[in-house]
């Protein structure tokens, strides 16, 4: 907890809350820089802020197109109104499935061409080495390029999916492109829409770790189809309690407590169930096991219950003299 220093207050200047909400999670050390300045002294020009904010002008200018491309600044050049994000969010209808998309991976020739032409592009490409912590080759240049061409995703959230990516350790190529057809078939395509899904992916996370450690298993990061699943089970309103019930059903009946991908799949179905049944709860599900095993004891036992072992014991008697007296028949036959 920070408490600031009451002197602080004698001069100030706003922010907006979008900046701060979304500027935090996503932008770079510079561009906050660069929207402060601006904010702190809108009439500045470019070769004002770059010696305000001590950073290169073309590092300035980046910088400034990043806050154009996600609608916080409007630039004499463009004179038309930038769309709000509700705006593009009422625009962009939720896609139910993805049709099939005919793609040819681009040349290096014909990513450098972007490159030089699209500065969000350019920026992107920059950004994605500092994300991902490495400098790469054509193999991941193809798969950025693919995010935005192939699945429409803009580069500003195409740099939220690799921050994302990074926080689940999925930075692969078939990983991101994974990611990249899922947002693109649920309309992840604003920023707004990305930070929403990255908040909920948190809370999946965050159960994931705690049934790791409920059930003594490693609580590294999991795989992407993992979090999905999970994140469905916290949509459908199951906690860890109901979870965890379900993981001892899947041991006992696979005899294995391994948090594998089959496993949460058999996970999957035991919760699907319970859905179907309107089971919600771990009383609901204790409640409706109990009904179920009193249910099936009385069919499958019969109407006498008891045992009377005195019966069994003549019975074995007068079977057994049955017996004896049918082979002494086949013996006299024989000897006549």
């Amino acid at each position: 907890m920070f408490k600031i220093a009451p002197k602080v207050y004698s001069s100030m200047f706003s922010i907006p809350t979008e900046i701060a909400d979304k500027g935090l999670r996503f932008a770079s050390g510079e561009q906050l820089k660069v929207i402060i300045a601006i904010f702190r002294n809108p009439e500045s020009d470019e070769d004002a802020i770059s010696k305000t904010a001590n950073l290169s002008l073309s590092t300035v200018k980046e910088c400034v197109e990043y806050w154009v491309d996600n609608g916080i600044l409007i630039t004499e050049k463009a004179e038309k109104t930038v769309k709000t994000e509700s705006q593009t969010n009422s625009a962009e209808p939720v896609k139910a499935s993805l049709p099939e998309i005919h793609f040819t991976n681009p040349t290096q020739e014909e990513i450098e061409k972007v490159l030089k032409k699209n500065g969000s592009m350019k920026r992107l490409f920059n950004e994605a080495q500092l994300i991902l912590g490495r400098t790469f080759g054509f193999a991941m240049q193809s798969t950025i390029y693919s995010v935005v061409y192939r699945y429409g995703i803009k580069p500003d959230v195409a740099n939220c999916l690799l921050h994302f990516a990074r926080s689940i350790d999925s930075t692969g190529h078939n990983d991101i492109l994974k990611i990249a057809k899922y947002w693109a078939e649920n309309g992840i395509t604003t920023l707004s829409a990305a930070d929403d899904y990255i908040r909920e992916s948190e809370k999946s996370f965050a159960l994931f770790k705690e049934l790791a450690k409920r059930t003594n298993n490693d609580d590294s990061a999991p795989s992407f189809a993992v979090l999905e699943l999970i994140g469905e089970w916290i949509r459908w309103g199951y906690t860890v309690e109901e979870i965890e019930k379900a993981f001892n059903i899947m041991k006992a009946e696979k005899q294995t407590g391994r948090l594998s991908w089959n496993n949460m799949r058999h996970i999957n179905g035991i919760i699907k169930k319970w859905r179907s049944a309107g089971m919600h709860t771990v009383e609901d599900i204790e409640k409706g096991t109990k009904q179920f095993e009193t249910k099936s004891q009385k069919t499958t036992n019969p109407k006498e219950t008891s045992f009377d072992v005195k019966k069994a014991e003549q019975q074995s008697k007068t079977n057994r003299k049955d017996f004896g007296d049918m082979k002494n028949k086949k013996r006299k036959g024989k000897g006549a």
